[in-house]
């Protein structure tokens, strides 16, 4: 054999081979009917799919309405080792996402440290402490709806409907309503949610001390503090304080009751300023300022109190001066043995007197004015800078009057209110020392020898007089 037929008969037979060798292929679709697959048909001689065109006409008989691969087809049928694969595709369906609350500020109700504007950077550690408030008719949060996903289609064509996404979760809670998609404040107070609740929290609750690790205090709602309130700082609240710890030379001031169960050490810088009834368990050198009723376990120790209700304590007052609308009722003794100046005000409205302070500033600046116009007066005539002095303070003068009279009224309003009350008195069921001083608007007592009780001091409306009263 030549070497031309050689290399003929060796390549013959490969030739023939490849020319005899046809990839025979079926195509299906899967029972979810968003795939079309082809796949070969071993050791199948006859029949099925060969070529492209058999393919595509195979699809167009399925009425598959998708895009097909087309080089893949191609590819697997000259592929010497075909495998399944997936030649076209359906569109599968977008889901909608979920609605949810986009807040507008920060509802961990957990205070922050926040720098000062001017610089950015320095911090006062006693006021720059923050908690998050909001107000009535501010916008707390939106509510973002869910959307309706995208839909899809099988091979075939046919639609596929996207599953909607959930509404947000969420409740409504205390301090917050509904309006028009966004979650709208009704109250003032920290916001906070907790177990998809979103609300107001009107009451604020703090598990330490207040220093400097806090900050002073400023909030609409309630003021909860387990702790103690060091020295220089300042709880102020637009409802109440409940403090379980001491008060120390700090500032406490509410719109409503002051409760203090640790006491009040004032060191003579505190200040309690209560809309309401003070209740604590001793003073000592502290300044308390209540419309209500001040209640005292124990004792009351060089501390100036006033009130418009009674005084009710289970010691004694030693020192300062009390001021009490509606009288005192002393557990212990009045005064001590040492003599420690005290005085008693009783039938005296604190804001009388402050009302006569004003009355009098008032006549002070008249007074000014009338000093200047004595000297105008003698002269032949007024400069033109004095002239606009002139028409200034006559101005002046009419604002001035105004101001008389409005403070006026007040002094008349409360001598009313003084002069009908009658009943007030003090009542000690220990003893009434010695350099005690008993006043009302109308009479005094001085105590000059010490006198067990139990025994009351009260204005005789009769005499006009202060009577002692034993029993």
């Amino acid at each position: 054999m030549s070497e031309e037929n050689e290399e003929f008969d060796i390549e013959q037979p490969d030739a023939s081979q490849k020319a005899a060798k046809k990839n025979h292929f079926h195509i299906a679709i899967s029972r979810d009917r968003m795939e079309v697959k082809m796949y070969p048909l071993t050791g199948v001689k006859e029949g099925g799919l060969v070529t492209y065109e058999d393919v595509i006409e195979a699809c167009k008989k399925e009425n598959i309405k998708v895009e097909i691969n087309d080089r893949l087809v191609e590819k697997q049928l000259l592929e010497e080792n075909p495998q399944e694969v997936t030649i076209a595709k359906g569109v599968k369906p977008k889901d909608g996402e979920d609605g949810y609350i986009e807040y507008k500020v920060d509802m961990s109700a957990k205070p922050q440290f926040i720098a000062d504007p001017k610089d950015g950077k320095s911090i006062d550690y006693k006021n720059s402490m923050q908690v998050t408030l909001v107000n009535a008719g501010d916008v707390l949060a939106t509510i973002i709806p869910p959307t309706n996903g995208e839909p899809g289609e099988d091979v075939n064509g046919l639609p596929i409907e996207a599953k909607p996404g959930a509404n947000a979760r969420y409740f409504l809670g205390e301090g917050v309503e509904e309006k028009d998609g966004n979650i709208v404040v009704t109250a003032a107070g920290t916001p906070g949610v907790q177990d998809d609740v979103i609300m107001i929290r009107r009451s604020y609750v703090l598990q330490s001390d207040v220093d400097l690790s806090t900050g002073n205090i400023n909030f609409p709602g309630t003021v909860i503090i387990h702790g103690n309130v060091t020295d220089g700082f300042e709880v102020m609240s637009e409802e109440n304080i409940v403090i379980n710890g001491l008060i120390s030379g700090a500032k406490v001031k509410a719109k409503g009751y002051i409760k203090c169960a640790g006491g009040i050490q004032g060191k003579e810088k505190a200040e309690i300023l209560a809309g309401s009834f003070v209740a604590a368990t001793f003073v000592s050198a502290a300044t308390i300022v209540a419309e209500g009723d001040v209640l005292i376990t124990k004792d009351i120790l060089h501390s100036n109190i006033s009130c418009l209700g009674e005084l009710r304590l289970g010691g004694s007052i030693i020192g300062g001066v009390t001021t009490a609308f509606k009288g005192v009722e002393c557990g212990g003794d009045l005064g001590s043995e040492t003599g420690a100046k005290t005085v008693v005000n009783i039938r005296t409205h604190y804001r009388q007197e402050k009302a006569k302070e004003l009355a009098n500033s008032v006549m002070a600046d008249v007074s000014l004015i009338f000093d200047r116009y004595k000297v105008w007066n003698k002269a032949e005539s007024l400069n033109e800078e004095e002239s606009k002095v002139l028409l200034k303070d006559i101005a002046t003068l009419q604002e001035l009057i105004k101001k008389r009279q409005m403070f006026d009224g007040r002094v008349a309003k409360f001598d009313q209110m003084v002069f009908e009350n009658k009943t007030a008195k003090v009542k000690v069921l220990g003893t009434l020392e010695a350099d005690i001083s008993v006043v009302s608007p109308y009479s005094r007592y001085n105590c000059s020898a010490p006198m067990k009780g139990p025994l009351s001091v009260s204005e005789n409306n009769s005499s006009g007089k202060m009577a002692i009263i034993k029993g």
